[in-house]
């Protein structure tokens, strides 16, 4: 499981290609649970005196201490700037996987029907065949070509008969 979370950091300049369901989920989950464990260390390592009024970093969370902020601001903004491009290579990647360009990332911009859109379609499953990003990262190969019934009464040709 941990090669699920190492791969993304290693192609995070990657942004050709093709990247798994799997792949992308995993390093989003674990990418959320860094961000809670951060807030919960921050909030741990710099407690709030009892008087004293806190300063939410982000709407709607519970307001942390001025150190508290501080430090989410001198260690979590490195971080959140360097996952933030692995997640936008790995996203990119996952939407070749659908077969889409990695332009149509840009349709989360648009609030609330472009981020549902966007979840939809990096919750597809990727193109069962080679497309023009690369091989299926699945490994399965296109089924063999259908016989069409419509011609299977014609016969074969007949061997040339020479005529000397």
């Amino acid at each position: 499981m941990t090669n699920w979370l190492i791969v993304p950091i290693r192609r995070m300049t990657d942004f050709k290609g093709r990247s798994r369901r799997r792949e992308f989920w995993i390093f989003s989950l674990a990418l959320f649970a860094l961000w809670i464990a951060l807030f919960a260390l921050a909030d741990t390592l710099f407690p709030m005196a009892e008087q004293q009024a806190g300063e939410a970093l982000v709407e709607d969370a519970p307001p942390l201490s001025e150190d508290a902020n501080s430090f989410l601001m001198w260690v979590g903004l490195p971080l959140f700037l360097f996952f933030g491009w692995v997640h936008l290579a790995l996203s990119i990647r996952r939407l070749h996987d659908t077969g889409r360009s990695g332009w149509w990332y840009l349709v989360v911009l648009i609030p609330w029907i472009g981020t549902i859109v966007g979840l939809i379609w990096l919750l597809q499953d990727g193109q069962p065949f080679e497309t023009i990003y690369g091989e299926d990262p699945k490994g399965r190969e296109p089924p063999p070509p259908r016989r069409d019934p419509e011609f299977d009464y014609i016969p074969p040709p007949a061997a040339p008969v020479r005529r000397d």
